[in-house]
């Protein structure tokens, strides 16, 4: 679920789509291991790959989060956070995660079909630019060329720019952790 941070490496001009969330999200039903498939590139993920997050239900509407990768130099990595439901009753596809030390990053969860994909979103205007985050994630390590359509739609249909996605390295030889 997570990792926002202040600087993203999609700053373009224009205003941010109005979008909304799964309207009848279950964290629940979210809970569990998914893989990044594609993501609009944010600076702290450069050179990483075999990204996945491991989501857990910790208390009422809060999950822990843990977000592993492998670094460029071969070494992986992990943090570890949380995630709850501000909105629960009206919202409950909109997040606010946090990781210590960090600021908390919002994550809005476009659509899911629990067991194939799921669609990641925010987008912060800033005076002409915006600043845009997206992470497309799977179950499994690889989706179908049919299933990663169905993915992008989720996007596609506010208006939101898969071409600027780029794919995440994933592989049947990557070494997840923990």
């Amino acid at each position: 679920m997570a990792r926002m941070q202040v600087i993203p490496s999609s700053k373009t001009t224009g205003i941010c789509p109005t979008f909304t969330t799964k309207p009848d999200f279950d964290y629940r039903q979210y809970a569990g291991v998914w893989y990044e498939i594609e993501k609009i590139p944010v600076v702290f993920e450069e050179g990483m790959t075999c990204i996945r997050a491991i989501y857990d239900e910790i208390a009422p509407n809060t999950v822990s989060v843990v977000n592993t990768a492998i670094l460029a130099d071969g070494n992986a990595t992990a943090i570890y956070g949380s995630a709850y439901q501000p909105y629960p009753d009206t919202q409950p596809g909109y997040l606010i995660v946090q990781f210590p030390g960090r600021p908390d990053g919002k994550y809005f969860v476009l659509d899911t079909d629990y067991v194939t994909y799921t669609a990641v979103y925010d987008c912060v205007d800033v005076g002409a630019f915006k600043l845009e985050y997206a992470w497309l994630m799977a179950r499994t390590n690889t989706l179908t060329a049919e299933q990663l359509a169905t993915a992008r739609a989720a996007y596609t249909q506010f208006g939101i720019d898969v071409s600027i996605f780029e794919a995440t390295y994933q592989s049947d030889s990557c070494l997840y952790i923990p």
